[in-house]
């Protein structure tokens, strides 16, 4: 685990999803002392939280580059107006719409980090709570899957085969399920096949 990744999931272990500048500043003198995966461990056990996994750096921009950015709102495959890193909500859970204004580059990513540390990283997590206690996911699996379910939601990644096998025990049989999500509104699409390429190839690594 890099520093980075620590401080993404300790800041997605807080009720707010933030860091104050005197945790921050704890925490750095603290990492001076002991490697981020000792300092996880430690903080996890003195406060009983359960283990749970963050988004990687290498899983944020895998995120970023099937949703590539949009300024301004558009319709997606299915019709939903979109916006930024495909986002079709904001924080407040308002629908995108296409009176909405435009937004920057830094606000898209603010935005999609937000919403997928909000509502699809503690899916994920929850899905497979036992399999993580147990590690059984790995790094690379956890950001396959987070990948997935930002882009067909976690309703459907919870139904879907690639849970199912996973739960099973079945790794290879769970890879080859992510390839089933190639289509949109009944239509086959050759981007979705390679998103789903991409994310088995590092589901498998």
């Amino acid at each position: 685990m890099t520093e980075k990744e620590f401080f993404d999931w300790l800041r997605a272990m807080q009720n707010d999803k933030k860091l104050s500048q005197n945790e921050v500043d704890v925490a750095n003198e603290l990492l001076k002392t002991m490697s981020a995966d000792h300092l996880k461990q430690w903080l996890m056990e003195i406060n009983n939280w359960q283990d749970s996994m963050s988004l990687s750096a290498s899983g944020t921009s895998l995120i970023k580059q099937f949703e590539a950015y949009r300024a301004s709102p558009y319709r997606d495959s299915k019709g939903v107006w979109t916006i930024g890193y495909g986002n079709t909500y904001y924080p407040n859970g308002r629908s995108v719409t296409s009176r909405d204004a435009p937004i920057s580059e830094p606000q898209a990513a603010e935005l999609k980090q937000y919403v997928t540390n909000r509502d699809f990283v503690p899916a994920v997590n929850l899905m497979l709570r036992g399999e993580i206690a147990q590690g059984k996911i790995s790094q690379n699996m956890f950001d396959a899957l987070v990948s997935l379910a930002y882009n067909i939601g976690t309703g459907a990644l919870a139904k879907s085969s690639v849970i199912k096998h996973l739960k099973n025990g079945d790794k290879q049989a769970a890879a080859d399920a992510f390839l089933a999500y190639k289509y949109s509104g009944g239509k086959f699409l050759s981007g979705l096949l390679n998103r789903r390429q991409k994310e088995r190839q590092l589901f498998l690594a």
